[in-house]
């Protein structure tokens, strides 16, 4: 199952709503909620394929009257339009809570960029009420940078209204006396298939389908698609957009570039179509050819990050994430052709530890004079994951021989404190060859303490399923190398672990771009089947979505597989 778009002639409106107004009459507690109000708001969203949604709000005193209402508006826009539509949407009003306006301000104030997820109405009629994915889509509600403060940006909703809302009038603020926050239940339909939607404060307005076997290989192979469009000729990719106005993100980062690829290679083992393998070598082919730096006579190498002159840099995390994608690539293709490079991309990670097994993470280019000591703790992970990595195809003691040396600079410092994915990862590589105690306790107190505050987290941050998939792996054969005890002694709770990891996995879906909500952006059609980052106004770059395919594919491969077969 992938997530396409199929485009419907606006003849054929009435016939694609009519399933979804009897799978609405079918959920009866939903039906017989809407039917017994007084008074019943329902909003029809029409989905396209590369604009935003077009939407349309009607009243009833009953829902075949309000329906009827919706319908009318529906058809006569379209037959007058006559544009071809891709999917519809519908939206009942379930509860509706008058507010005044500084209490509205203060409620939009106090919550995160991007997660207010109830509709607003500045009318008590509704002739000026807009869903909460409308809202979102276009940046509608913001906060003050420098007072801190939540507030409408009108000017960005009086244009959304001029060009998305065809029966409604621009907003008079001077008239607005009190706001309307309201809830809906929802229903998608799409492709000759109506999906109940989610209600509720995190999951609103997303599918309501189970997170099986067939709905997690839906999501790797849609985020796999969509990085294989990125891809250019060159090798390169696209580095990704704000999905409000489809603006493309123009910098670029060497390191999410080579991680791209490692996550693309996780993908293909699920997914392998030619384009993807088109892909993945331009990517691993442009890092060789454009950001390799080789010292002929060290025989070492780097990777070269940073577009500007001044600006180049050798970063440790960067190395290390080239050397992921070409061991990853070597396994997988079964092609030996680049692991001469990855060695002396090791040798380099080498020049870059310290006595103490700490690493230095920033060099000057083209001087490789020190720059920074420490940038960001993500880098000591990639560094020891990515030389466990390749001890694992060449099995040279130098590498396993530099990360157990690591190891005794993170033991002694509580690196764990840091919660890393990435010591995660390298931690359940490293016990593959080094079954110690003092490996498997630091994996479980990498893991052991974020396990509530990830449980919690609003965000879909996709690192969190990543950690603990890495943990997850590591204890099972920690008790099965005779270390159960650790168990105990540390007092980890291994069912909060599990649990936490189907939570994240579910919840991880509002991150994903289904059709439902991709509608009420600029550029449906970019975006539809990628995943964003929420509070960085929807961004879909690379490296989003591979942390989510990378968690994903770990998560089919322990809970799933097995199920499926």
């Amino acid at each position: 199952m992938m997530i396409t778009e199929e485009k419907v002639p606006y003849q054929h409106f009435k016939e694609h709503l009519e399933p979804l107004k009897n799978n609405i009459i079918e959920d009866g507690e939903t039906f017989q909620q809407s039917n017994g109000q007084a008074s019943l708001t329902i909003f029809l969203s029409i989905g396209f394929a590369e604009k935003r949604a077009a939407v349309f709000t009607a009243n009833g005193k009953s829902f075949y009257q309000a329906w009827e209402n919706i319908e009318n508006q529906g058809n006569s826009y379209l037959k007058k339009t006559k544009e071809l539509f891709t999917s519809i949407k519908i939206d009942i009003v379930t509860n509706v809570i008058p507010v005044t306006i500084p209490e509205f301000i203060n409620r939009i104030t106090k919550t995160k960029k991007n997660y207010f997820r109830q509709g607003v109405s500045f009318s008590k009629d509704f002739k000026h009420a807009f869903l909460e994915q409308e809202l979102n889509g276009n940046a509608v509600i913001q906060i003050d940078r420098e007072t801190k403060r939540g507030f409408i940006h009108e000017q960005n909703l009086q244009k959304y209204i001029q060009k998305h809302r065809p029966n409604v009038k621009q907003v008079d603020f001077k008239k607005v006396e009190k706001v309307y926050i309201f809830e809906t239940r929802g229903y998608f339909y799409e492709k000759g298939n109506c999906y109940k939607l989610h209600q509720g404060e995190r999951d609103n307005g997303r599918r309501d389908t189970p997170l099986n076997a067939e709905e997690v290989d839906m999501l790797i192979n849609s985020g796999q698609k969509y990085l294989t469009s990125l891809s250019k000729p060159n090798g390169r990719f696209v580095y990704g957009f704000f999905s409000y106005y489809d603006k493309e993100i123009k910098h670029y980062n060497s390191l999410r570039h080579s991680s791209t690829i490692y996550s693309m290679i996780e993908a293909y083992e699920f997914y392998p179509t030619e384009e993807a393998a088109d892909a993945i070598e331009r990517g691993i082919d442009y890092l060789i050819r454009e950001k390799l730096y080789v010292d002929e006579e060290k025989d070492i190498a780097y990777i070269i990050d940073g577009e500007q002159a001044d600006r180049m840099e050798v970063k440790l995390g960067a190395i290390a994430a080239a050397i992921l994608a070409i061991t990853k690539y070597t396994e997988v293709f079964e092609n030996l052709e680049h692991i001469l490079i990855a060695q002396k991309l090791a040798r380099g990670i080498l020049q870059l530890q310290q006595e103490n097994g700490k690493f230095v993470h920033i060099l000057d280019y083209p001087s490789l004079g020190l720059k920074e000591e420490f940038r960001i703790v993500y880098y000591d992970g990639e560094a020891c994951f990515a030389l466990m990595r390749l001890y694992k195809i060449d099995r040279d003691e130098q590498w396993l021989q530099a990360v157990e040396k690591a190891f005794d600079y993170f033991i002694e410092s509580d690196h764990w404190k840091h919660h890393d994915h990435w010591l995660s990862y390298c931690t359940n590589e490293v016990t593959l060859y080094k079954p110690e105690r003092k490996y498997y306790k630091f994996g479980l107190q990498n893991v052991q303490n974020r396990l509530d505050y990830i449980y919690k987290r609003i965000t879909t941050y996709p690192t969190f399923l990543e950690l603990m998939m890495a943990a997850y792996q590591m204890v099972n054969r920690m008790k099965a190398d005779g270390y159960g005890d650790l168990i105990n002694e540390l007092d980890f709770d291994e069912s909060k672990l599990e649990a936490t990891i189907h939570r994240r996995a579910e919840y991880q879906r509002n991150g994903f771009f289904y059709p439902e909500l991709a509608m009420y952006f600029k550029n449906p059609k970019r975006i539809t089947g990628s995943f964003f980052i929420r509070h960085h106004s929807f961004r879909t770059r690379i490296d989003d979505v591979e942390h989510y395919l990378s968690g994903y594919c770990a998560y089919y491969n322990l809970f799933l597989k097995q199920n499926e077969q």
